[in-house]
């Protein structure tokens, strides 16, 4: 059987970082240990078909790739292509799973690897692992725990694979969520406050973070808590002290950390 040491990582293919990015570039990692790597290259151009061919990948591993890889480029490798999912598949198939995980207030989270299909996020599967998020998790934390979580999957998988020793399994049916933007962080304060605090987690930072009107300007909220003692009329403010509350369709919440637009 293979072991992770005998793995070899021929070449990189990285998204160039995007404006205010806080991610790590994949691509200075991969200058840093000499390998081989290619910023932006289209992945439906036949250049980037001949250039991966000449290396004779026995398996393409993707991770957050921005775009469906090819059947051509996929071709490419031995045994094609797998894609390490920042969710428990199939729940949460698509865009941005860890943020409509902690919107949607799961209380456990995962990672998965499958095969890749013409169809995203639908081969089989070579491995789940799962972990549990607390109702004060935001989706930094969970998107943590996904990296730790990927990393075993793909230490545990990938070798038996290309050994022939993992048989992928098919998947069942699941949910399919869409593409987040920052316009969606947008509160409506006469929603629950449960459902508006777990907005505010799944969107703070580093992500772009919650805003609404207070008092008639526009505010980032970063962070609130419930205050179910406090009923107060929504869009409502009370400030007591260092203390400032806002109603909600249910109960009050308490503004911890928020910063009004100048």
């Amino acid at each position: 059987m293979l072991t992770q040491m005998e793995l070899e990582i021929v070449a990189v293919f990285a998204h160039s970082p995007g404006s205010g990015d806080w991610q790590t570039s994949l691509a200075e990692q991969a200058e840093s240990l000499g390998i081989p790597h290619f910023v932006d290259a289209p992945l439906n151009d036949p250049q980037t078909v001949v250039t991966l061919s000449a290396m004779h990948p026995d398996l393409i591993v993707s991770a957050y790739c921005r775009d469906l890889l090819p059947a051509e480029l996929l071709a490419c490798a031995r045994l094609g292509g797998v894609n390490l999912h920042g969710s428990p598949l199939p729940k949460y198939r698509g865009r941005a799973p860890v943020n409509w995980m902690v919107l949607n207030g799961e209380t456990e989270g995962g990672a998965a690897l499958h095969v890749m299909t013409q169809r995203a996020d639908r081969g089989p599967l070579l491995g789940v692992e799962r972990f549990p998020i607390s109702e004060d998790d935001t989706a930094y934390d969970v998107l943590l725990n996904v990296r730790r979580v990927g990393a075993n999957l793909l230490i545990n998988c990938l070798p038996a694979y290309l050994a022939g020793e993992l048989e992928p399994t098919p998947q069942g049916s699941g949910t399919t969520f869409g593409r987040r933007t920052p316009a969606d962080g947008h509160i409506d304060w006469s929603w629950p406050a449960h459902r508006i605090r777990n907005l505010v987690r799944a969107v703070t930072r580093p992500y772009p973070g919650a805003f609404a009107e207070l008092d008639g300007s526009r505010a980032t909220i970063w962070w609130v808590e419930l205050r179910p003692d406090v009923t107060l009329t929504p869009g409502t403010l009370s400030q007591t002290g260092n203390e400032t509350l806002v109603g909600t369709g249910t109960h009050a919440l308490e503004l911890v950390d928020y910063r009004r637009a100048k």
